[in-house]
């Protein structure tokens, strides 16, 4: 039986699609993204949300269920016509002008962290140069336990 530990990256997304993982009714369940995103994502991988400017903090947590790369009609279909992703037909064409495909990360057991981690807290813990992520950043033992998240309760 092979070993395959799970790891912890994180992401930044905008404020609405960040809060809208931990809606107690009707939660985001994928997260939408171009090009190459994520490919060493895998089922139980968990995933750091960062809620970028003007809010700026980690916000909470959230579990991978899959990652699929498929065309943009099929991601759209999956996505339940964008209620899974809480994004409009618009914003979707919009995102997605000119893509053949996109990237779908689909995801569950959301936690919030019991207080946001600020910006400015990050960078006292993982360097003040630290910017968060453009695309996705894989989260180093050290980097987790210095904010205590290594082991944050996500529900199951």
């Amino acid at each position: 039986m092979q070993n395959n530990p799970t790891s912890t990256y994180l992401i930044s997304v905008r404020p609405t699609w960040a809060d809208a993982f931990f809606l107690d009714r009707n939660p985001k369940t994928i997260e939408l993204r171009k090009g190459n995103f994520g490919t060493s994502l895998k089922a139980g991988d968990s995933i750091v949300i960062y809620s970028t400017l003007p809010f700026g903090k980690a916000i909470g947590k959230v579990r991978v269920i899959k990652r699929e790369l498929l065309t943009v009609d099929r991601l759209w279909e999956q996505s339940q016509h964008g209620r899974l992703a809480k994004v409009s037909r618009s914003q979707f064409d919009a995102y997605y002008a000119s893509q053949i495909s996109g990237v779908g990360v689909w995801v569950s057991s959301v936690a919030l962290f019991p207080s946001p981690i600020a910006l400015c807290r990050l960078r006292q813990n993982w360097g003040h140069r630290w910017q968060p992520p453009q695309q996705i950043q894989q989260l180093t033992d050290d980097q987790m336990a210095a904010l205590n998240i290594a082991h944050a309760h996500i529900a199951h």
